[in-house]
């Protein structure tokens, strides 16, 4: 997408362990005069010992957590509403563990219904308050709304949670989809635990793109490759649209996603919007939307050779695969030109530990059952951290096609459930790698709202940019 897509750049985080190694120092008499057979037994008596240095790698190594204890716990969990997947996970829980408490805080009792916009904004301010203030619950369950995540992070005001997983010998990682653990990491730990999750993808046309001549290596194509692309196909073999169904708000926060450390350093509460970097990023895309490339409107299937799309279940992604298009195919999203290639996907349902909480072993606790086959096959709408439950589902619309209700949606239309097409799906769910934030922070609601008024034509791209670069400086220094 011309020279600004071409420079996108995206952090990798990497965890690095090292030990401490430490010095032996030996003593010598005051005479210097010790005797061969005392150095003998000398030698003999240290053999016998641990090396200070192989003291201090033991002192560095991870620690196994303390056994839990019979006495009285209460674990408080703040959520928005306490839906009914956390009010089994208390049952459960308070049923295999007498002696703990789990106590659910809500802000609203509308039990996960809608609430006001004000009553949202009255719930961010408060979960803010809270959480910043070190005083607040033991876990945070983030479910719906969109709250300011990236501030309580750099604030430190959430547990790394590697540190558990690595100190837990109960916690078996190949259980678990660690590349979503991993995906989501932020500041070089976990401090988020992904609980439900959705695929992102691009379901297309894959016999007009064949014929219209344009091969996609949708393993390894950048977002400028994909500009290219959407010129050459657009308006082409009867399609109107390269893409549709994706507003232009929603198009520059997938870039300001896979850009977002270029763009933000929230540790030092710098932003980094009013650049040419930014300014041409909005041009370029607001040109393949004035050129009819894009479309952000919910144009026919047979409009547009590719449909931007999350996926949610397996049901939902043989659905789409047939309903779209009669030869469809799923192609990863583009990445930035610098990010390594990988399956996008998008973290709906998460919990974190207060740093301060005096019940952390047993929060812990609480976190991994949520994470366990039980209450993973609770009843999420999403996709499991846990893979024996996705396996699960893959192996039932198999068996017996897939879900009735989501079925419905698609006037019958779906793919068939072969081993290729779930193969893919699994492929797709143990590669997932490259997590989209352009729905979960601040920031990027921020963007959605002010970069309107540039593809409206309303304002300029350098008079947005700017607008946005003091709203997110001041939200970053709040």
């Amino acid at each position: 997408m011309k020279k600004a897509l071409i420079l996108m750049l995206s952090c990798f985080m990497l965890i690095c362990l090292s030990a401490c190694n430490g010095n032996s120092n030996s003593n010598n008499s005051a005479t210097g005069n010790t005797s061969q057979s005392d150095a003998q037994q000398s030698q003999k008596n240290t053999s016998n010992e641990p090396s200070a240095a192989a003291n201090a790698e033991a002192d560095a190594a991870p620690q196994g957590l303390e056994p839990l204890d019979d006495k009285p716990r209460k674990i408080v969990v703040s959520i928005l509403a306490a839906t009914d997947i956390y009010k089994q996970a208390k049952e459960k829980y308070e049923a295999l563990h007498p002696n703990t408490t789990i106590e659910l805080k809500e802000f609203s009792t509308t039990g996960g219904g809608v609430i006001s916009a004000s009553e949202v904004e009255k719930y961010i301010k408060s979960t803010t308050t809270e959480v910043l203030s070190g005083k607040g619950a033991d876990l945070f369950a983030f479910t719906t709304v969109e709250l300011p995540i990236d501030k309580y992070v750099n604030k430190g005001a959430f547990e790394n949670l590697d540190d558990w997983i690595n100190r837990d010998a109960g916690f078996d990682q190949q259980q678990y989809h660690m590349n979503i653990m991993d995906g989501s990491k932020m500041n070089g730990g976990l401090y988020i635990m992904p609980v439900e999750f959705y695929l992102e993808a691009l379901y297309g046309d894959a016999g007009g793109i064949k014929k219209a001549g344009i091969t996609i290596d949708d393993k390894n194509w950048t977002w400028s490759q994909f500009a290219e692309i959407s010129k050459q196909l657009a308006g082409k073999n009867g399609h109107t649209y390269s893409m549709g169904f994706l507003p232009p708000e929603a198009m520059i926060n997938n870039l300001v996603s896979d850009n977002y450390n270029r763009l933000i350093d929230g540790a030092n509460g710098k932003a980094s919007f009013d650049t040419p970097f930014f300014t041409e990023l909005l041009t370029d895309v607001k040109e393949m939307y004035d050129e009819k490339e894009l479309s952000g409107d919910a144009v026919e299937f047979t409009k547009s050779y590719l449909y931007y799309s999350l996926i949610t279940s397996p049901s939902d992604y043989l659905l789409r695969l047939g309903m779209y298009f009669k030869d469809g195919k799923v192609y990863q999203k583009p990445h930035a030109a610098e990010q390594k290639s990988g399956i996008s996907f998008l973290v709906t349902n998460q919990i974190a530990m207060n740093a301060n909480s005096e019940v952390k072993r047993d929060a812990w606790e609480f976190m991994k059952f949520l994470l366990s086959e039980e209450m993973q096959s609770a009843g999420y709408s999403g996709f499991s951290m846990n893979k024996a439950v996705n396996e699960k589902a893959i192996e039932d619309v198999k068996e017996n096609g897939i879900d009735k209700n989501v079925a419905a949606k698609g006037g019958g239309a779906s793919a068939e459930a072969t081993d290729e097409n779930l193969e893919v799906l699994r492929d797709m769910l143990s590669e997932a790698s490259l997590r989209n934030i352009g729905y979960e922070t601040t920031v990027q609601k921020i963007i959605a709202e002010e970069v309107k008024a540039f593809f409206a034509g309303q304002k300029s791209a350098d008079a947005v940019a700017k607008l946005i670069q003091n709203r997110v400086t001041t939200y970053l220094n709040e």
